[in-house]
């Protein structure tokens, strides 16, 4: 969903710096901790150390596209 997002829109990429964190592996990880991500499929918009945003099992295209939106 995000891969196609991005393709569709290259402002996201040149707008947004994208970080993705293995569940499976980092679940217990500092950052999940920090970013109190509890679940699988969490999206979370941050702008420096300020979140903007954040998504839980949200599989939307445009909950998904409106959370990147508001980065850009």
């Amino acid at each position: 969903m995000i891969k196609a997002l991005r393709t569709a829109n290259n402002a996201y990429d040149e707008k947004i710096t994208f970080v993705y964190v293995d569940w499976d592996l980092h679940r217990r990880a500092p950052i999940s901790k920090q970013l109190k991500i509890w679940r699988q499929s969490s999206l979370v918009l941050l702008k420096g150390d300020s979140e903007l945003g954040r998504l839980v099992a949200q599989t939307s295209t445009a909950s998904i596209q409106g959370l990147l939106d508001k980065a850009l």
